[in-house]
């Protein structure tokens, strides 16, 4: 399993968690776009490396713990009331993405993509983390801590998935790369009511 150095830049305002918890609707729409795109980012990941030897068997769990985990927060929005909401542009994913872009032409896109899933589910699970000690949130607090699990177990998937591909030393070097701009990405975005928003004002 992966250690240390694979961890993240920086970490969240520690009063984040409360900011965001003031329209907890909107957080959870934001929330189950996250699970969302997530599973939908690693069929596209399986459907582009269908010959990788025990990639789908990798993959295939995760991709039904993400769809577990958007029927459930479909549910407590449902119990509120409220839809899924249509989706917004995230400027946390394409920013990542942006920065990827170059290693496509260098050969590299399959274990940029891999890290950068790594780094998202990493991120996640620090605010899954947080959100979970909100007092504010204190009746979703079980539901964040099990999902903060979830997005740990994950992050250190895609490493040991791009462990397995490339040398060790390419991958170490390429996650602190990754690493280093998602702190520095995350930490100059606007605030928002979203699971991947800057710090607060």
């Amino acid at each position: 399993m992966t250690t240390a150095p694979w961890t993240l830049r920086g970490e969240t305002d520690p009063g984040w968690a409360a900011a965001v918890a003031r329209r907890p609707v909107a957080l959870l729409s934001d929330h189950a776009q996250c699970e969302l795109k997530a599973a939908a980012s690693a069929m596209t990941l399986l459907k582009r490396n269908p010959d990788r030897p025990g990639f789908a068997l990798r993959l295939a769990p995760l991709i039904r713990e993400e769809i577990d985990h958007l029927q459930q927060v479909l549910r407590l929005l449902d119990q509120r009331g409220e839809t899924l909401g249509r989706d917004r542009d995230n400027p946390y994913a394409a920013g990542l993405l942006r920065f990827a872009e170059g290693s496509k032409a260098r050969g590299r896109g399959h274990l940029d993509a891999l890290l950068i899933s790594a780094l998202i589910e990493k991120r996640s699970f620090e605010r899954f983390e947080q959100l979970s000690q909100c007092p504010a949130l204190a009746e979703l607090s079980g539901f964040y801590a099990a999902l903060a699990e979830s997005e740990q177990r994950h992050g250190d998937l895609f490493v040991d998935m791009a462990l397995e591909v490339y040398d060790a030393a390419v991958v170490s070097k390429r996650f602190a790369e990754l690493a280093d701009f998602e702190g520095v990405l995350i930490d100059g975005l606007p605030f928002d009511y979203r699971v991947h928003s800057g710090p607060p004002s």
